[in-house]
C-alpha cells in the first residue's frame, strides 16, 4: 500500500457505510485521501467513520442516492467543506433475489434507482468538479452484469447499465482528462448482500465457493484494492476499462445454488 497515494485528494463514496463501501473509504483514507461517504444508514456510516486510520478523515453525510437533489447536495457540499474533488465511487447498491416471474414493479425500478439511476445523478453533479481536478470515477458493477444469473433479473440489468454508462462517461470527458472504470466483483463475502447467505441451512455457501475456479469468496479489502489502483495515478492511462475481480467466476456458467443435473423428457 502506498501511503500517500492520494495526499491532498478528495473522495466520495456512496454506499460506504457496510461492505465494500465501507472497505474502499478506509483503503482511500490509509492512503491519504479525504473521504466522505454517504448512504442512507446513519449508523453504518458513523460506524464506518469511527473506524478511520490514525491520521485520516472520513466524514458521515447522510444521503439517498435515488434522490437526485441529495445527490447534487453532497457532492457540492463536499466542495464546499474541502474545496475539491478528485475521486467518486459509486459503491451504493441494492439487490432482491426472485424470478423473473415473481418480479414486482416496485421492486425493479428501486433496484434499477439505485444501481444506475444513482450513477447517473452522482455523475452529473461530480464531473464539474472533476473537470478542474482531472479526476476520476470508479463504478461498482458484479458479474452479474456478465453472465446472467438465476434470480437476479433486475441486478444483472441495473449493473449492466451501469457498466454501460461508465464507458459513455469514460469516452465522452476524456479530452477533458476525467476519467471513468468499472469495477465487476464476483462473490465477496461478507457484505449487506452476501453476510446472510451464511446463515441459511445446509452448505450453500461451500456450494458458491466450489463453483468459483479459486474455491474461496473474494473479500471487500480484495476490491478496495483494485478501486484505489484505478482512482489512483498510476491508473492514468486507464478509461473506460472493465475490471473484473472475481476469481474466474465469470469464466464459468452461473448456477443457481441448488441446481441439481435433471433427466432429459422422453424425445428431448
Amino acid at each position: 500500500m502506498e501511503p500517500n497515494r492520494f495526499s491532498g485528494q478528495v473522495a466520495v463514496v456512496t454506499g460506504g457505510g457496510s461492505g465494500m463501501g465501507a472497505a474502499i473509504a478506509l483503503r482511500l483514507a490509509a492512503e491519504g485521501a479525504t473521504v466522505v461517504i454517504a448512504g442512507r444508514d446513519s449508523g453504518k456510516l458513523e460506524q464506518t467513520a469511527g473506524q478511520a486510520p490514525e491520521g485520516s478523515t472520513i466524514v458521515a453525510r447522510a444521503a439517498d442516492v435515488r434522490d437526485e437533489a441529495a445527490v447534487a447536495e453532497l457532492i457540492d457540499g463536499t466542495v464546499a467543506s474541502y474545496g475539491r474533488l478528485d475521486v467518486l465511487v459509486n459503491c451504493a447498491g441494492v439487490s432482491d433475489v426472485g424470478l423473473f416471474e415473481d418480479l414486482a414493479a416496485s421492486t425493479w425500478h428501486d433496484i434499477m434507482a439505485v444501481n444506475a439511476s444513482a450513477v447517473f445523478h452522482t455523475a452529473k453533479a461530480a464531473i464539474p468538479h472533476l473537470k478542474r481536478t482531472r479526476g476520476n470515477i470508479v463504478t461498482i458493477g458484479s458479474s452479474n452484469a456478465l453472465r446472467n444469473n438465476y434470480g437476479q433479473a433486475a441486478y444483472g440489468a441495473a449493473k449492466s447499465a451501469a457498466e454501460s454508462l461508465s464507458a459513455s462517461i469514460a469516452i465522452e470527458h476524456a479530452a477533458h482528462g476525467v476519467r471513468s472504470n468499472t469495477v465487476h466483483p464476483g462473490f465477496i463475502f461478507p457484505t449487506g448482500m452476501t453476510g446472510p447467505i451464511a446463515d441459511l441451512p445446509g452448505d450453500v455457501l461451500d456450494i458458491y465457493r466450489s463453483h468459483i475456479p479459486m474455491r474461496r469468496t473474494g473479500t471487500p479489502e480484495e476490491i478496495a484494492a483494485v478501486v484505489a489502483f484505478l482512482a489512483s495515478s498510476e491508473a492514468s492511462y486507464v478509461t473506460g476499462a472493465t475490471v473484473t475481480v472475481d476469481g474466474g467466476l465469470n469464466q464459468v456458467m452461473h448456477l443457481p445454488p441448488t441446481a441439481t443435473p435433471r433427466p432429459l423428457a422422453p424425445g428431448a
